[in-house]
This record gives structure tokens, sequence and C-alpha cells, in this order.
């Protein structure tokens, strides 16, 4: 969803609302409401068929590989095995089937990442979250995907909108609100929850965005774990309160122990 004159839009409206035309140049045609269960689950509960689906996988595959703006709805109907017809009937253009799949990849982003309970203690909850974290989001596949939405910001700013607001937005409200349950429990401490979620998100993940979009040999576990406990470390030093309990040389010989293992494979 994103910002419109106060109300949210739709990966429906994105593409279709604004009557956009097909690459043909044909009328759009109306999409019926649909959802591909082996992308996302829809709200209303949709079950897509063969051929959607086919559709789905095929347009996913060859955005990923090719960019959108290099992905035609040709090339989209030719690997799926359908034709143009059955294509449009689904997807009335080539951005709203775009904007179903940001939908749904950040759908599918957030099932995966299951919220730990602070009952196992604050520390374990925020390493079990941030190493999610990582393996969800600092992928090839992820960062190729964020490439191709970011790479049609002049074009389709409001593509670059719903991917935000449906993916990076909302995973940070939702670390924001443990740190708040974890404020409310005396073991942090901030004066605003979103700024302090921020923080702790840029630091577990370190430059291992900068790392998998540039195409880099995949770092050793051992290094991710280390960059892991190092930034939850530094959270921990900055919005801890006095009296929590925080094993700080737990943390400490972990990093130590990690970054030893890391040498011995060298």
């Amino acid at each position: 969803m994103y910002a419109r004159g106060g109300k949210g839009l739709t990966a429906k409206e994105v593409g279709g609302a604004a009557r956009l035309t097909t690459e043909t140049g044909e009328p759009a045609m109306k999409r019926p409401s649909t959802e591909c269960p082996s992308t996302a689950k829809s709200a209303e509960a949709h079950v897509a068929g063969p051929k959607e689906c086919s559709v789905i996988a095929a347009a996913r595959k060859l955005f990923l590989e090719q960019g959108f703006a290099e992905t035609s709805m040709d090339a989209i109907a030719r690997a799926a095995c359908v034709s143009k017809a059955t294509l449009y009937a689904y997807f009335p253009s080539k951005e709203a089937l775009f904007a179903h799949l940001i939908e749904a990849e950040c759908r599918l982003k957030t099932s995966r990442l299951q919220m730990p309970d602070l009952d196992i203690g604050l520390v374990e909850t925020l390493r079990s979250f941030a190493r999610q974290f990582v393996e969800v989001y600092m992928t090839p596949e992820s960062m190729a995907f964020f490439q191709a939405i970011s790479s049609e910001r002049m074009r389709f700013p409001q593509l670059c909108r719903l991917f935000f607001e449906s993916g990076p937005k909302n995973e940070l409200m939702r670390v924001a609100a443990l740190l708040e349950e974890a404020k409310a429990r005396g073991f942090l401490t901030f004066s605003d929850a979103t700024i302090a979620a921020n923080h702790f998100l840029s630091l577990v993940r370190g430059d291992l965005p900068l790392h998998t979009a540039l195409g880099l040999e995949p770092k050793a576990e051992a290094s991710v774990d280390a960059t892991v406990d190092a930034g939850i470390a530094v959270f921990l030093k900055a919005y801890g309160t006095v009296g929590a309990p925080i094993p700080w040389h737990e943390l400490s010989q972990r990093n130590c122990d990690a970054i030893s293992r890391q040498g011995e494979r060298h």
C-alpha cells in the first residue's frame, strides 16, 4: 500500500485503476483478484489455477533475469505457454503484473520472518530475528528483485513506493513493536522505537547489502554471525537499561569464537 491523498493504493490500483494500456496499445482489461498459492496467500483466499501460476512464475523469473524494462508481455506469455489474451485477462499491463509480484514477494518474506518471543531472553530474541532477517533479505535473489524495482524508480515511482510500504517499512514497524515490548519489560530505553529499530537493522546487517548487491563471494557463516552479534552488542550498549539481564561476556565470547573459526578456515 502507498499513499495517495491520504488513502492507500493496492497493486491492483497501481496497474489497473488508471486505465493503463497494454503494450499493444489495447485498452487495459480489468484484472480479477488473483493470488498464486505458490507465491503468497491472498486476503481473499483466491486460489489461482495452473495457467495463472505459470504466468506468475514465468514473469518472476524473467524480471529477475532481465529486469523490468527488458521483459515484454510477449516474452512472459511465451515462457508461461499461454496466449497473450489469457495473460491480459489476468493482468491488464506489465506494471500490474509487476505490482502483483511485489506485494506477493513482500508477503512471502514477512511470512518467513517469524517474530521470536521475548520470553527466551532479549539477546536470543534479537539474535533469532537478526539471523532470519539476513537469511531472507540478504540473498542474491532478494537483491536482484530489489534492483529490478529500483531501476524503474524514475518511470514508475509508485512501484518503488509499493515495495517500500509492503516490505522494508512493514518489517521496520514489526521490529519497532518488538522493541516497544522490550522497553515495557524494562530491557531497553529509547524515545523513538522507529529510530531504534532502524539502528538495530543497520547494525546487524552491516555491509552485507553492499557485499551481496555487488555480487561478491558470499561471506562465511561465521563472519555473518560475528556481524550480527557485534551489531547486537553495540545496539544494547546504546539502548540497554542498566539493570537489564544482558550477557555481555557471552556476546563478546561468541564474536571471538566466530572470528577464530573464520580464521581457521583460511
